[in-house]
């Protein structure tokens, strides 16, 4: 039986697994066209980082729209951080809720699972728009489905 913990898993895996072909088909940009994505890159990876340092109370830094391959590094520490997080996550900790916006004045509270979903389809919304980019300069990045992620691992 997969539990909700293993489910975390495996949708941050999957978010690192997208990162990374987004990232390898920039490869082919030009520095213009590169410029045209670089501050949604920026932004899907503050996302990350604000997210995780919120979860286990650490310090965020908005980070910089870095060149191409600094933002590779980047995100490759961003998503290996998450993955660390998630093999460490218990069902007990997928449920641990706690006002997470409380800095912007709201006393709502969210499960740590629930915020884990925000990341990935937040994610998967910002990679689409970065997805269209790069198919019409002609470097698509592929099926992005989690299927395809999915399929490597199945017994």
């Amino acid at each position: 039986m997969t539990t909700l913990a293993d489910h975390a898993r495996s949708m941050i895996g999957y978010n690192a697994w997208a990162n990374e072909r987004i990232l390898a088909a920039a490869g082919g940009l030009t520095p213009d066209a590169y410029a045209q994505i670089a501050d949604t890159l920026r932004h899907t990876l503050a996302t990350q980082r604000w997210w995780l340092a919120n979860w286990t109370h650490g310090a965020f830094a908005e980070p910089a729209a870095w060149p191409l391959a600094e933002m590779r590094a980047q995100f490759a520490r961003s998503d290996a951080d998450l993955l660390a997080f998630a093999h460490a996550l218990t069902d007990g900790g997928w449920d641990h809720a706690e006002p997470w916006w409380a800095q912007w004045g709201y006393a709502d509270t969210g499960r740590v699972g629930q915020m884990i979903f925000q990341v990935v389809y937040h994610g998967i919304q910002h990679r689409a728009e970065i997805a269209v980019i790069l198919t019409e300069r002609g470097h698509s990045p592929g099926d992005l489905d989690y299927l395809q992620f999915l399929f490597p691992h199945l017994a």
